[in-house]
Order: structure tokens, then sequence, then C-alpha cells
């Protein structure tokens, strides 16, 4: 089993180095290029003003694909979002968890 947990760290953690690299390059880009859009995300960073709210708006910027209306190809670089991540959130939103076996 602990080897199990150690797979799993040690898998995780490039995905999550590379996570924040990538939010902080959006982050930059839309801050100096777009600042009005930044604005209305809520001027969302790793510390400052990362409250739920304001995450949920960048992730609905990010599934819906808002940036794309930007027509940044540097945004768009950065910003790599597989469109099945979409359907995959919409249907756990739909499961229900039951007792029945």
């Amino acid at each position: 089993m602990h080897f199990f947990w150690t797979v799993c760290v040690l898998s995780l953690f490039p995905i999550t180095v590379w996570y924040f690299i990538s939010f902080k390059r959006m982050s930059s880009l839309l801050e100096s290029k777009y600042p009005e859009k930044w604005e209305v995300l809520g001027k969302v960073g790793f510390i400052n003003n990362n409250s739920l709210s304001n995450s949920n708006k960048v992730i609905r910027f990010l599934l819906k694909e808002e940036y794309r209306e930007l027509n940044d190809g540097d945004l768009n670089k950065t910003v790599l979002v597989n469109p099945n991540w979409t359907l995959l959130l919409e249907n756990s939103q739909t499961l229900q968890v039951t007792d029945r076996y």
C-alpha cells in the first residue's frame, strides 16, 4: 500500500508543478494584455484574491474556452484544456450516490 501512494505522489508532483507554471503564465498574460478580462476574473492569483468565487470564474473561463475569443496565440498555447474534461465534469455532477448495493 505504501508503494501505491509513493507512485501516486511521484506521478502527480510534475502535473502540479506544470499547473502552477501554466497558471502563472496565463495570469501574467491576462494581466498585461487583457487587464479588463483579468479584472472580470477577479484578479486571481496564487495567494491574492484566490477565493472560491474567483476560482470558479477562472475555471468557467477555461472550460467554456472563453480565452479563444481573445484570439491570442500565446494565451492559447498557455491554456491547454482538454475538451473532454468538460464532459467529465458535467457527467460527474449528474451522478447520484446511493447506499444501495
